[in-house]
């Protein structure tokens, strides 16, 4: 859960020094969360050489083949010119009752929004097509996921068909480059025992490394929208859809075998992200958020096909 609060701070020379600065903290930040876009408010009041920051905290329970609940903590960053936005956001989340989510523990993402508007007078006017590189990486142990490193390029047509509504489309490509843990580590020293058809087709046919991990690249499209509206000054809903399609199934090419069924079929990731925002008093507010992802497609075939988190919190300016 990541809602960007406005908070203006002033410009300098040094400015594009220190958003690289936060930019490679956020990125050794060791957690685990899901990002999410910036609220209304914000994107229709950026002004030029500026940045805008938040910090939210919050309780969460998951459902994704276990049950659990954890804290979790967001925080954003973006910082406009007179033509374009640039964003860095991450999520942290914290296992309280002992338990480990298979959600994303960790998610980061870089984006910028290249000649997307124009600031005259302080007025923002955006452009209505506009280009949206990012590069985006999440981890995530319990789902056997060690990284996943994506690279892509949208193009986005952003429209307001109502004062109160703000609408962007994306449609674009990206490369995703991962690493999947296949075998844990406490089931490393038992390979010895394993029947030797068995370890023929996962080592060689499969191409599983000695270590357990599986490399694993792809070409995928990029289909978004997002829907930012605002009810009242102190009502706020962000809507996000995400269907990513891949260039082939996770285990293109391989044979079928009973000792470990895989999955030759092309499988979408889709992700669903609603956030309802409510300001209480001039610095805070709170934050109801509801989170599903679906990824029939994914590599390791004993992780849930299907997860969802729900968040409450609170979200200060500073």
């Amino acid at each position: 859960m990541i809602d960007i609060i406005s908070i203006k701070k002033g410009s300098s020379g040094f400015l594009p020094f220190y958003m690289i600065v936060f930019m490679c903290l956020f990125f050794l930040f060791e957690a685990e969360g899901q990002v999410t876009p910036f609220r209304k408010s914000v994107l229709d009041s950026l002004k030029a050489n500026e940045f805008n920051l938040s910090i939210a905290f919050a309780f969460n329970a998951s459902q994704d083949g276990i049950s659990s609940a954890e804290g979790s903590t967001d925080l954003g960053m973006m910082y406009s010119t007179s033509r374009s936005s640039y964003e860095v956001l991450q999520s942290s989340y914290y296992s309280l009752l002992g338990g480990v989510t298979t959600f994303n523990r960790f998610a980061a993402i870089f984006k910028g929004t290249i000649f997307s508007h124009t600031i005259v007078d302080g007025y923002v006017k955006e452009k209505k097509v506009y280009p949206e590189p990012f590069v985006m990486f999440s981890e995530d142990a319990n789902r056997a996921l060690n990284y996943r490193w994506q690279f892509g390029l949208n193009g986005v047509y952003a429209f307001k068909p109502t004062k109160v509504i703000r609408m962007r489309m994306g449609a674009g490509l990206l490369y995703e480059k991962e690493n999947w843990q296949m075998i844990g580590a406490g089931l490393l020293p038992y390979i010895d025992t394993f029947p030797d058809a068995v370890k023929h087709y996962i080592f060689d046919t499969i191409g599983v490394a000695n270590n357990g991990e599986l490399p694993r690249d792809n070409f995928r499209t990029n289909l978004y929208a997002n829907f930012l509206c605002s009810f009242t000054n102190n009502i706020s809903l962000n809507t996000f859809f995400d269907v990513q399609m891949p260039f082939k199934p996770p285990y293109h090419g391989l044979p079928v075998e009973d000792v470990f069924p895989v999955d030759t079929k092309l499988r979408p990731r889709i992700l669903i992200n609603m956030q309802l925002s409510i300001n209480i008093l001039r610095k805070l507010n709170v934050i109801t958020e509801f989170l599903m992802l679906e990824d029939k497609g994914q590599i390791p075939v004993y992780v849930p096909d299907f997860a969802y988190n729900l968040s409450e919190g609170i979200q200060f300016e500073f």
